[in-house]
């Protein structure tokens, strides 16, 4: 009996020959996984994501409509972040180029076994899922080593305010403590856009740092009196 966990994955079928799509929803059935839809196009594709989540898309490459599944994948991709393991008969080196750059999790040759799906399906679930726990535990580390900072930008990116929570509540940013850790030991540790997020971070908070100290420096006030204009006629005091 496969396990709880399995069988709670929910499977996409794209496939256009519905002999063979009815084959592989009984296969991913039989091995335990959900499969609530087969689409046969890729407009169709994107409207059954659109209303369900799905954890991976089995995906034939050649389906009918104006997209074909490397396209369809490709908007899956951008827009849901889905998982895709192709379905094809195709394997020649000009198809695999393409699907390569939408970077899939798998790539099935037909005729499909049990075997292979098995295996194709499981290492691209748990690919997927490795994947997004790095990808939160990246976003946990940073948002950590900001100390819980507030920056606001205007639209075309230019900084307007920060300020890190203390003690005693919100306080200008301590730009230099934001980032004592040394450059060598982030470089071998942090992948390089996050690395040219943090100095572009790091530059702005220096330049907030001075504009706060500047704001905060004490201005002599200048005390201006002005005469009220004597109505005409009017008498002077007594």
């Amino acid at each position: 009996m496969p396990p709880a966990e399995q069988m709670n994955k929910q499977i996409l079928v794209v496939e256009d020959e519905g002999l063979i799509a009815a084959d592989v929803q009984r296969r991913l059935q039989r091995l335990g996984y959900s499969v609530p839809a087969i689409a046969q196009s890729g407009k169709e594709a994107l409207r059954c994501a659109r209303s369900m989540p799905f954890d991976l898309v089995l995906m034939d490459i050649r389906i009918k409509g104006e997209m074909d599944g490397i396209e369809t994948a490709a908007a899956l991709k951008a827009e849901f972040e889905t998982p895709v393991v192709y379905l094809t008969a195709h394997s020649d080196e000009a198809t695999v180029d393409r699907a390569k750059l939408t970077e899939p999790f798998g790539y099935l040759l037909k005729p499909i076994g049990d075997g292979n799906l098995r295996s194709a399906v499981q290492i691209a679930i748990y690919k997927s899922e490795m994947e997004g726990r790095i990808s939160d535990n990246w976003l946990s580390a940073t948002l950590h080593s900001v100390r819980e900072g507030l920056i606001t930008t205007k639209t075309k990116g230019e900084l307007t305010s920060g300020s890190s929570a203390g003690p005693h509540g919100r306080q200008s940013m301590d730009a230099p403590g934001l980032f004592e850790e040394s450059e060598e030991s982030r470089s071998s540790t942090l992948p390089a856009p996050l690395l040219e997020s943090l100095s572009m971070l790091k530059h702005s908070m220096a330049a907030l740092e001075k504009a706060t100290a500047a704001i905060a420096a004490p201005r002599v006030q200048t005390a201006t009196c002005s005469r009220k204009p004597r109505a005409a006629g009017a008498r002077k005091g007594r």
